[in-house]
């Protein structure tokens, strides 16, 4: 029977798939090598391993089919003919609210408790629902396109055009159904920029730079791990015209960030490559001061983590999480923030972002940027998105 197969194919995939390279990557080379695999199978056994992964650590001992079959019915919202299949009265309540879905499966599994899908509990930032934020790894995070200045109306009109199920969060998101084909409806980069809804709400500590006192130039800034430029971006958009340098680690993702520049029509700045996490902060071709890595009205230090906020886009980082990283982490940030606190001119801003959850990522760098520069504390948030199908940030800002 096909559904015997494509359950196999599952287990088969969970047993050969380490976490040692993101999941729907690894995904993406193995439905390749297995042309034979239509689309409604790819979409379904992709299905059934992310919602192997999805339930974290509330079921370890539950036999790997079982634990497909779980993922499925509680983190899907419609009935299938796979789910009927295999377990027809889950599937009568797939449509259920996840409540009830949740009362259900403890009838055949009551030892489940939702609770420790995420075990670190004692590790989380202040403020947050631990209820809410483990249930919220038990659905698909929405898309989220922001809107870029002078597209709102074309925006609009095809969302309206299309027919396209969406919903408009002023003044410039639009939330869509995760798979969404938006590059098939939109030109990425140019018109909106995919971006999560936590992400945009940075905005507002990215606004340091406007309307807060005169500048006799372009104000300076220094977006200093910029990765793919996705704060860059909305920087740029959300700020009167400003003197831009960007940096990260490896040339390769400096590439990708000037193509996605190129498409956004940002011509006007200056990267360098820069190991921030090492001892001294070396640039290539020289120290930062050298490369004009001093002296910058708003410097950004949006820094790698642990994405621990992110983790219900991708469970399989929830599952193979080891606790030990989050202090690898921590003192790796450290070594960045060491090499950046200083480059903020007298009356400048500083702001400081993670995608993690993590106390010692968060509120416990804000006490080591305090304690280890001249820098005050303006303001800092965890911009929570587990009850809004988004991502959970931190941020915060601070003024030399």
């Amino acid at each position: 029977m096909k559904f015997d197969n494509q359950l196999r194919y599952g287990v088969s995939i969970l047993a050969a798939y380490r976490g040692d390279m993101p999941l729907h990557t690894w995904l993406k080379n193995y439905f390749r090598e297995h042309k034979q695999m239509g689309s409604r199978d790819r979409r379904l056994i992709g299905n059934m391993v992310y919602g192997f992964y999805r339930p974290g650590r509330a079921l370890p001992d539950l036999p790997v089919e079982e634990r497909i079959l779980a993922g499925l019915f509680l983190c899907q919202e419609e009935a299938s003919d796979f789910l009927q299949y295999f377990k027809p009265v889950w599937n009568e309540h797939a449509s259920s609210s996840q409540q009830e879905k949740i009362a259900l499966f403890r009838q055949t599994y009551p030892d489940f408790d939702p609770e420790a899908i995420f075990p670190w509990k004692g590790e989380l930032s202040e403020g947050v629902d631990l209820p809410a934020f483990n249930l919220s790894f038990l659905q698909q995070p929405d898309l989220f396109l922001r809107i870029r200045p002078g597209h709102q109306d074309a925006v609009m009109d095809k969302l309206k055009d299309q027919g396209i199920d969406y919903a408009f969060l002023p003044p410039f998101t639009v939330r869509l159904p995760n798979g969404s084909k938006a590059e098939e409806w939109f030109v990425i980069d140019k018109e909106v920029v995919i971006q999560d809804y936590s992400s945009q709400r940075t905005a507002s500590f990215l606004q340091a730079v406007r309307g807060e006192k005169a500048f006799p130039h372009k104000p300076t800034v220094w977006d200093a791990c910029a990765a793919s430029g996705g704060k860059s971006l909305l920087m740029h958009d959300s700020n009167p015209p400003v003197d831009l340098t960007v940096s990260d680690i490896r040339e390769s993702i400096l590439r990708n960030l000037q193509e996605r520049f190129r498409k956004a029509g940002i011509r006007d700045y200056r990267s360098f490559v820069a190991d921030l996490g090492g001892k001294t902060g070396v640039a290539e071709g020289g120290d930062l001061s050298q490369r004009g890595g001093v002296g910058y009205d708003l410097v950004i230090a949006d820094v790698p983590c642990s994405g621990s906020g992110t983790w219900a886009r991708t469970p399989e980082e929830l599952y193979f999480f080891d606790e030990k990283k989050i202090r690898e982490y921590r003192d790796r940030q450290r070594k960045i923030l060491s090499n950046l606190v200083s480059a903020v001119k007298p009356g400048g801003h500083f702001v400081y972002i993670t995608c993690s959850v993590f106390r010692e990522e968060n509120e416990e760098q804000v006490n080591f940027i305090l304690g280890n520069s001249d820098l005050k504390l303006e303001k800092m948030e965890l911009l929570k998105g587990y009850g809004l199908r988004a991502d959970t940030l931190f941020a915060a800002r601070f003024a030399g």
